[in-house]
């Protein structure tokens, strides 16, 4: 069956759940699926959904004529940049997403528990997961970062209100023989794959996610580490004094490259963050100015310029008598 739009087409099958998404064609690399089609809702992606190399059932075909291939393109591969999931998706197949090598951005609802394998194999830019739903409700979280390994920024969001965003670090994974019988030892490296772990009944458990920090400051580069760090400071979630200070200790010992890498990344509501929050001194402050006047990056100048006297004070120079 075929679902049609100014914006989509959508091949789908229905069952007695509700439609499963099958295959989808898009104006734009940034794609919003609907949430019921046909007056039936909208449960399943189906395996290879928006994969480079489709997998579709025996008996479902779309054939895409000549004048719509010239404004719809496979959301797949190289074209598809951001996914937006409706609320009602309980279900993703099996490579849903491979080959998806411009994919930025995944968002779903919190009811999505149901999570094929190799998902996200090939998915290189990926790096937010968003999730409509509350940070201390039961979702699906775990279970989608178990599929994938690299780094990933998840925001939860409700209502268009965020309440909380966790950064998740790579980690890798390997195996060496032990024994003669191939016997193998799993060798975990980074702890994002401990961080993946802080979870209680489906909620993030911050408390856990914390405790993890002093190892992670130690073994992480100072991009991931602030990373972690900021994120917590910025949406303070179950967040105890104690972690509050050892996040604020980090940023402050740190405060050279951190400020290198935020005005690199041109992310000027964290710059604007760190520097109201006076976790920074002037030297900070001259660093980024003047990495930012590199770059020619000139809001960036303006704005640390600004901060820099509105939260660290102008330096007077003195003056002598002679």
């Amino acid at each position: 069956m075929v679902y049609e739009s100014d914006d989509l087409i959508v091949l789908y099958k229905k069952d007695n759940k509700g439609i499963e998404i099958l295959r989808v064609y898009s104006r734009s690399p940034y794609v919003l699926i609907p949430g019921s089609i046909d007056g039936c809702l909208v449960y399943k992606i189906g395996d290879y959904c928006f994969s480079e190399i489709p997998h579709i059932p025996s008996g479902y075909k779309v054939e895409i004529s000549d004048v719509q291939k010239l404004v719809y393109h496979e959301a797949a591969g190289n074209f598809v940049e951001q996914i937006e999931l409706p609320y009602t998706v309980e279900s993703i197949g099996r490579n849903a997403f491979y080959n998806c090598r411009k994919l930025k951005s995944i968002a779903l609802g919190k009811n999505c528990e149901e999570i094929g394998g190799d998902i996200f194999m090939n998915c290189r830019s990926l790096d937010t997961l968003k999730i409509h739903g509350e940070v201390k409700k039961k979702s699906g979280v775990k279970q989608i970062l178990s599929r994938y390994s690299s780094d990933i920024e998840v925001i939860y969001e409700n209502d268009g209100v965020v309440s909380a965003k966790i950064f998740y670090p790579e980690y890798t994974e390997s195996y060496d023989e032990i024994a003669p019988a191939h016997i193998f030892g799993r060798n975990i490296t980074g702890e994002g794959f401990r961080a993946r772990e802080c979870f209680a009944d489906g909620v993030p458990d911050m408390v856990q996610y914390d405790k993890i920090f002093e190892k992670a400051s130690a073994e992480e580069s100072v991009k991931t580490a602030s990373r972690m760090a900021i994120d917590r400071l910025y949406y303070p979630v179950d967040l105890a004094d104690s972690a509050k200070n050892q996040y604020i200790t980090y940023i402050k010992d740190h405060e050279k490259d951190i400020i290198r890498n935020l005005v690199l990344s041109e992310k000027l509501e964290l710059i604007y963050f760190v520097c109201s929050n006076k976790f920074i001194t002037a030297a900070a402050y001259d660093i980024g100015i003047a990495i930012a006047s590199e770059n020619e990056w000139g809001e960036g100048v303006a704005s640390i310029l600004k901060w820099k006297h509105e939260f660290c004070g102008s330096i007077k120079k003195k003056r002598y008598a002679f």
